[in-house]
């Protein structure tokens, strides 16, 4: 099991697979878009951008998904 950063919870968690399991498989998850709508579902999860954006790489990358990385911040 990958250690995960400290502030990211269950919440978090699934709603990053859920994302993901319904993202097409022929384009690539933008990581902007993904934080964006990811955060509408856990707005009051205590995960901060940089952990919910590192779970979505981490996770995205075991789906073997491409990746836009296309986040500014």
């Amino acid at each position: 099991m990958r250690e995960l950063p400290f502030d990211v919870d269950a919440d978090a968690v699934i709603e990053v697979g859920r994302y993901l399991d319904g993202h097409a498989k022929t384009t690539a998850v933008s990581i902007s878009e993904a934080l964006r709508v990811i955060r509408r579902h856990v707005n009051k999860s205590r995960v901060g951008d940089n952990g919910l954006e590192e779970l979505i790489v981490q996770s995205a990358a075991a789906r073997k998904l491409a990746l836009l990385l296309d986040n500014h911040n």
